[in-house]
């Protein structure tokens, strides 16, 4: 078999073409790559928006319940306004004649006698929102079953002491506020979790199974803290 000649313009046309095809290769794998990992964090994201919607949707099913249950409200009856027939009377209630008013007779007007106690003000009450009351109901469901976790394994912390556990990949405000009712306010408590902390959490604050291992809430725990106090646990 004659060897292939460098200098020859077929081997050279031949050479690039599979340098071509070799690259083109490489960029459809490379692109292949990029684009499922886009695919995969759209998923994640997509699927935390669920759960979310889901826990709205369960809390407000809770909060119409227990309004469904309230007194109704009662609307006062109003007179009816009395309308005349001649259009160019104005429009009186129970009759079209006003009574006359002697000029010269003094109007009294009534006060309240001295040291009369003044009537109560009703305070103003702000009126529950159900968004809030659905959260509230979810809050307290997960704080009553603090106690099942093993703080001695992961840490106490005081609410003082609290990181911005929202720089976690996959922690939203919400999923923060649950935290904080079972007591876990620091990178340092999160960075503590074993896999059954890690799968006993994710039960209690009504997160999707595996989730917690699954965004590596204990590794990014680590480095957050480590990067915030300069120490590594």
């Amino acid at each position: 078999m004659t060897p292939m000649d460098p200098l020859n313009p077929t081997t050279a046309i031949l050479e690039m073409v599979l340098l071509l095809a070799l690259a083109a290769l490489i960029g459809w794998l490379l692109g292949r790559w990029l684009f499922s990992g886009r695919v995969r964090s759209l998923r994640t994201a997509i699927a935390r928006k669920k759960q979310e919607l889901a826990e709205f949707r369960q809390g407000n099913t809770a909060a119409g319940i227990i309004a469904g249950s309230g007194a109704s409200v009662m609307i006062p009856e109003t007179s009816a306004t009395f309308v005349p027939a001649d259009p160019l009377q104005p429009a009186l209630s129970h009759s079209d004649t006003p009574a006359m008013i002697d000029a010269d007779e003094p109007v009294v007007v009534g006060e309240p006698p001295i040291g009369a106690p003044a009537s109560p003000v009703s305070p103003i009450t702000r009126p529950d929102v159900p968004g809030e009351t659905s959260e509230m109901i979810v809050l307290d469901r997960i704080e009553a079953r603090a106690d099942e976790l093993n703080f001695d394994r992961i840490g106490r912390a005081a609410p003082t002491d609290a990181d911005d556990l929202k720089d976690i990949v996959g922690v939203g405000p919400f999923l923060e506020r649950k935290l904080h009712r079972l007591g876990i306010y620091t990178f340092r408590q999160v960075a503590s979790f074993t896999k059954e902390d890690a799968r006993q959490i994710n039960e209690i604050i009504e997160f999707f199974p595996g989730r917690i291992e699954g965004d590596k809430w204990v590794e990014q725990a680590k480095q957050l803290h480590d990067h915030k106090y300069g120490s590594s646990l």
